[in-house]
């Protein structure tokens, strides 16, 4: 057995907390870059990791002054509500979590949630107090509503370290960063670069000129290029790996974050993977492990419940979990949505022809494009199909096509609720009674529910209806009537007649 060598490695940080309260804008200024100005609709919508350098000073043994630089890797976790699966799974692949509360805001319900995904985790944390700059923050109150949720800070007692920092002005940024080093050492962070790589995929997608690539951050050990990666399913024999920059990088060791282009399928984002030094390693691995190979999974259906079928195409597996998990809240009734097909890649004749099987069948896409031949398919076919490079804007339409399909009901409403005074005449099923109008009022030609002692008898329509002798259309509360009604039940003294109306509305979601 190969003797284990420890080595320290860098602090792996997850950075969470409401959408508006700066995350990007603090990674930005570490890392003096502008992320949120290139994403549309002002939103980050995939997962990044990348690596930054802190200098840190101090004096050496003959007392001159020496630099030391040391590395941390930071996780960017969307702040969309669309991707509080994707927080959760961030938070357990990092050695530290950076709790992003605004000071000028205070605590939302996405922190809670990113609060809960932390304790959930067990992971060690510093709350950052942004935007300190404002006028309007209130430190004070803002520590006072975190701690009325349970978080003791250093200053009261507690464990949990705290600093206020100014995305915009970069104030307390350098402060932020010796603390996470601080918490880093506190935690002894190590690694064995001797043994095979392992580690998480952190965003996965289809490039339309290099094919499936994957982003995947190394927990332990290291790999160099020309070796084997198993990621779920899907392998790689590694020809380019990028670091974050994009440049060219010869291997990746632990809490480095590398792309690597050339799978020979898509990589489900949370996949484990592990390096391997040849080919045959490789296949003993796929031969010894039952590996997921699908990325969606389909919910038991409901007996007599009408199926949709969905195929679901996006530019990365981030994406597709963020669409998949908007849909799973939609209420259908005695519909289902059915995932035939979630994939990276562009709309292909392959997807039409599959949604084609089901006249009810739907095609979504998110930031890719649909073939020419696929679009003159869907035509052809008359398959829904639609791509979007905003989800707000695909969340919008796909529920329209849904109501559209799911079309429209009868809707109920009580007009009123009589009772049975008197029987005077019955001839099969047609009876004339006489009663009084308890609440609301009885309609002619409208139909009713009869009730005995408050129990549903059956169901009948009522004829003609008269008033002091008098046909009439309708009798209001407190009135008597007269009333020819038609129903299969016998009628008795007392009964209750609940008079309704049917309209046809529009099924809405």
């Amino acid at each position: 057995m190969q003797e284990q060598i420890k080595t320290k490695r860098p602090p792996v940080v997850v950075v969470v907390g409401h959408i508006d309260h700066g995350k990007t804008s603090i990674l930005d200024k570490i890392r003096e870059s502008n992320v949120a100005g290139r994403e549309t609709g002002g939103i980050t919508q995939h997962i990044g990791a990348y690596k930054a350098e802190v200098r840190l000073q101090g004096d050496s043994e003959v007392g001159l002054r020496k630099i030391t630089l040391r590395k941390i890797t930071f996780l960017d976790t969307p702040g969309h509500e669309a991707f509080s699966k994707m927080r959760g799974r961030g938070a357990r692949v990092a050695d530290i979590a950076l709790l992003v509360v605004a000071a000028d805001d205070g605590v939302k319900p996405q922190t809670e949630e990113a609060l809960k995904s932390i304790e959930e985790a067990k992971l060690p944390f510093i709350v950052v107090l942004n935007k300190i700059d404002k006028a309007s923050a209130d430190v004070e109150r803002v520590k006072k509503e975190l701690g009325e949720r349970g978080i003791i800070f250093e200053e009261w007692g507690g464990r949990v370290p705290l600093t206020k920092v100014s995305a915009k002005t970069g104030e307390g940024i350098k402060e932020l960063l010796d603390l996470i080093l601080l918490l880093s050492d506190v935690e002894d962070l190590t690694c064995d670069l001797s043994r095979n790589a392992t580690g998480v995929v952190i965003e996965s997608h289809l490039d339309s000129r290099r094919g499936q690539s994957a982003t995947l951050l190394v927990r332990d050990g290291s790999f160099k290029k020309g070796e084997w990666i198993l990621a779920g399913g899907s392998s790689v024999k590694t020809k380019i790996l990028e670091d974050e920059n994009g440049k060219s990088v010869s291997g990746a060791s632990a809490s480095d974050p590398v792309l690597v282009v050339g799978f020979n399928e898509s990589v489900k984002v949370g996949s484990v993977f592990e390096s391997f030094d040849s080919k045959d390693k490789l296949n003993e691995a796929l031969e010894g492990n039952a590996q997921d190979e699908i990325i969606n999974s389909r919910s038991s259906i409901p007996e007599g419940n009408k199926i949709i079928p969905l195929v679901i195409k996006a530019d990365a597996a981030g994406s597709i979990e963020a669409i998949q998990n908007q849909i799973s809240k939609l209420d259908l009734k005695d519909f289902s949505l059915v995932t035939l097909r979630a994939e990276v890649g562009n709309i292909t004749e392959d997807d039409i022809k599959l949604a084609s099987v089901n006249k009810n069948s739907v095609v979504v896409a998110f930031r890719v494009k649909i073939d020419r031949a696929a679009t003159l398919l869907s035509e052809r076919f008359r398959v829904r199909a639609m791509n979007f490079n905003i989800i707000y804007e695909l969340e919008d339409w796909l529920r329209m096509e849904l109501e559209n399909i799911i079309g429209e009901e009868k809707v109920r409403k009580t007009l009123g609720m009589v009772r049975i005074l008197k029987i005077f005449k019955e001839d099969g099923s047609k009876k004339i009674v006489g009663g009084v109008v308890e609440s609301g009022g009885i309609y002619s030609q409208k139909r009713f529910v009869l009730f005995r002692r408050k129990f549903p008898l059956g169901e009948g329509k009522i004829l003609e209806l008269q008033t002091g002798k008098i046909k009439a259309k309708e009798v209001l509360s407190p009135g008597e009537f007269g009333a020819l009604i038609e129903i299969g039940f016998e009628v008795a003294t007392g009964d209750q007649l609940e008079v309704y109306d049917e309209e046809i509305v529009k099924r809405k979601l």
